[in-house]
């Protein structure tokens, strides 16, 4: 998977001899640059910002495939643009909206015993990088793993993916430095500059789980644990889970670890928290170099893209075929 991620202010996006010029506007006194991109190479386009597309680079890159998704400024999903070839999406819609409860159950049992999992091993090797003890709430995450074999419907299964989550950000605040506020997830908007980059990067990760399940003819709106998600894409809500520590959270707590983050990197307001567009650029591309680092995964080093795109074929088995589904494990 190859991504494009446009983001600042003023780029302008063509069709130049049958590739698409990306060309930034020229700062004080600098000259404009211009980025090069192969159409056949891209499979998604984040839009962050606002740029000038000509209708001509849009059509090629839909010709080829390629789907676009335009973030807000919070980077939350504002919407898609797809090729509109035809696609056994729509076929494969009914099947999932039709899909047997025992299955569902079982399919979003594995998913949210596995979140959970990940949830906890990432808690365990910050604080081993830090030479701390783990806190009760990082503890309490393994009781909530093994809550999740005995639930016997899906409501009583979010009500325990709910409370493994809050333990979950109290873990954190193990970690992360009392400085940037943080003291539990916030959203809609983010109140503090940890929630705005986890906000951030969920956006840019969402995208590309929809990009993934998308390209194995499943609908995104019909999903397993957050199947009441009335009008909003469900299954993305639900395959996303597996991925937010590995690939966003780890960057964020690394990047706190390192000192690469200051909290001028900010602009707070009643409004919310900002991420500042010059820092935001450059936390994206930190999110993006993390979807093509090599991880482990079935006895070969695969980028986290790769993986993502493997997961998904084997949720499209499970949903579609009946076979079980193992979700993605971090260690």
């Amino acid at each position: 998977m190859s991504i494009c991620y446009i983001t600042g202010y003023g780029k302008k996006v063509r069709v130049e001899n049958g590739v698409i010029a990306i060309t930034s506007p020229p700062g004080e006194g600098e000259r404009a640059e211009k980025v090069v991109v192969t159409p056949a190479d891209l499979s998604l386009v984040v839009i962050a910002g606002d740029h000038g597309l000509t209708t001509g680079a849009l059509r090629l890159l839909l010709e080829q495939g390629t789907e676009f998704v335009l973030l807000d400024q919070y980077g939350k999903p504002a919407g898609y643009l797809l090729p509109g070839r035809k696609s056994p999406v729509i076929g494969n819609a009914e099947r999932q909206r039709n899909l047997p409860a025992k299955k569902a159950l079982a399919v979003a049992q594995a998913i949210v015993k596995q979140a959970i999992h990940n949830k906890f091993s990432l808690v365990r090797s910050m604080i081993r990088n830090s030479s701390g003890k783990l806190s009760p709430a990082a503890v309490a995450l393994q009781d909530f793993e093994r809550q999740v074999e005995v639930t016997r419907s899906v409501a009583s299964l979010l009500g325990v993916e709910g409370s493994a989550t809050r333990e979950y950000y109290l873990a954190l605040r193990q970690i992360i430095p009392a400085s940037f506020g943080f003291t539990g997830r916030t959203r809609h908007p983010p109140r503090d500059p940890v929630n705005s980059l986890f906000s951030y990067g969920y956006g840019i990760l969402y995208a590309v789980i929809r990009t993934a399940l998308v390209k194995v003819n499943l609908s995104p709106f019909y999903g397993v644990l957050h199947a009441d998600y009335k009008n909003q894409e469900a299954l993305v809500y639900d395959f996303i889970e597996e991925f937010r520590q590995p690939v966003v959270d780890r960057v964020v707590l690394t990047m706190i670890n390192r000192h690469q983050i200051d909290v001028h990197n900010f602009s707070l307001s009643r409004e919310g928290c900002l991420i500042r567009p010059e820092f935001r650029k450059a936390f994206a591309e930190t999110v993006l170099e993390r979807l093509e680092a090599r991880y482990e995964f079935y006895g070969q080093p695969q980028p986290f893209s790769a993986v993502i795109d493997r997961q998904a074929e084997l949720l499209a088995n499970a949903l579609l075929n009946g076979s079980p589904y193992h979700p993605f494990e971090y260690r």
